[in-house]
């Protein structure tokens, strides 16, 4: 767990205050960029140079040009072609590694594919459904996944742990091996001695073994078994990190778009707690009724549905909305000193200690409305007319 915290931090880490950034449906960038570059949106195609970080998050992301310095990145499927300067942290459905990397891939993924023309000058480190690794990893390999294809070349260590295990490449560094099967290749090569563990401790390491031993560790065995076996298993890691992630994504997305809202709605939340508790339970309470008179009144029902809309959006990421709306109220307080991904990355953590008071039985409930009541009427009133109109970020 304490791996995971450190992997979480490190790729939600702030990034520098000066960038760009972009959001709609279909992005192409098509002109080279100087700065960082935050991007959000369905569809995304890199093809032109980006001499900063590039943040992208969205459907289908496909790198084809040049990444002069981190590269972060989530989507469904991600396709990486070009060069890769610094760090990759990614997070997909799908992902694809076709290009050099400059240094540590970090990757949590359905599916992760490095390719034969790949070159990862740093670490390589997956958690992933499935994973096919066909390229060359300058420093160390650790995967931790259901399938595991190593047919390309590492020369550091290698800790390979999942449900199978197929290699075929070469480990010029020792290696920690345990699966529920293993199976050796023709092509494979260790060049260090291996510790290994299989569910029947029958592994055929053939000529593989270039002067080196391979020693059976029951040790191995219980650690993965914990890892896949247990309650807490891999498949269960997955799901509670895309399930961060995509708060991550959500809460990145509403910071980019509605950055003033929150902020002014910060102001008046710090104004007025009971004007904004009194008209949060209104909006609550309130607008199911007016949906469902709507509803009844036939020429209302467009209006109605919308409604009904928005008021499940609404409830759906309304611990979402709460955590950012209470981070730029401490960031008002802290005279305005947090940048972006400061606000971004608090609110997500926030957002996580929200989820878990839920938790408290009655208590967690009743608090939980309270601060979605207090936080939603401020947002409300600082739309009421009177206020000064709402600001897009571009």
């Amino acid at each position: 767990m304490k791996g995971i915290i450190i992997i979480l931090f490190s790729f939600l880490s702030p990034f520098l205050i000066c960038a760009q950034t972009e959001t709609n449906k279909k992005v192409i960038i098509s002109e080279d960029k100087m700065d960082d570059l935050y991007i959000a949106g369905e569809t995304i195609d890199i093809n032109a140079a980006i001499f900063g970080d590039l943040v992208a998050a969205g459907g289908t992301i496909t790198i084809n040009d040049s990444i002069n310095q981190d590269l972060v990145v989530a989507g469904g499927n991600i396709i990486i072609k070009g060069y890769v300067a610094d760090d990759i942290r990614a997070a997909g459905g799908n992902l694809t590694i076709d290009s050099e990397v400059g240094d540590d891939v970090i990757v949590f993924g359905g599916r992760v594919i490095i390719t034969k023309n790949a070159i990862i000058h740093g670490d390589l480190i997956s958690y992933s459904g499935e994973i096919e690794m066909n390229g060359e990893i300058k420093g160390k390999i650790k995967v931790y996944a259901g399938q595991l294809e190593i047919n390309g070349k590492t020369d550091g260590e290698a800790i390979l742990k999942g449900g199978d295990i197929k290699l075929d490449g070469e480990i010029r560094g020792k290696s920690e091996l345990a699966a529920k099967n293993i199976q050796i290749g023709e092509n494979a090569k260790f060049y260090e001695d291996v510790q290994y563990w299989s569910e029947d401790n029958k592994v055929n390491f053939k000529n593989s073994l270039i002067n080196v031993k391979a020693n059976y560790n029951e040790a191995l065995g219980e650690e993965t078994n914990g890892l896949f076996h247990n309650g807490f298993g891999l498949g269960t890691l997955i799901f509670l990190t895309i399930c961060i992630l995509s708060a991550f994504l959500i809460i990145l997305i509403l910071n980019l778009i509605f950055r003033e809202l929150f902020s002014r709605a910060a102001v008046q939340l710090s104004e007025s707690i009971p004007k904004s508790l009194g008209i949060g339970f209104l909006y609550l309470i309130g607008l199911p009724i007016v949906i469902l008179l709507a509803f009844i009144l036939i020429i209302g029902i467009p209006i109605g549905f919308l409604l009904l809309v928005l008021y499940l959006f609404s409830l759906f990421f309304g611990h979402l909305i709460v955590a950012l709306l209470l981070t730029h109220y401490l960031n008002k307080r802290k005279a305005g000193s947090w940048n972006f991904w400061s606000i971004v990355f608090i609110a997500l953590l926030i957002a996580i200690t929200l989820h878990i008071l839920i938790l408290i039985p009655i208590l967690g409930f009743l608090l939980s409305i309270l601060i979605i009541a207090l936080c939603f009427g401020a947002l409300i009133s600082t739309l009421l007319p009177g206020k000064s109109s709402l600001k897009f970020n571009n």
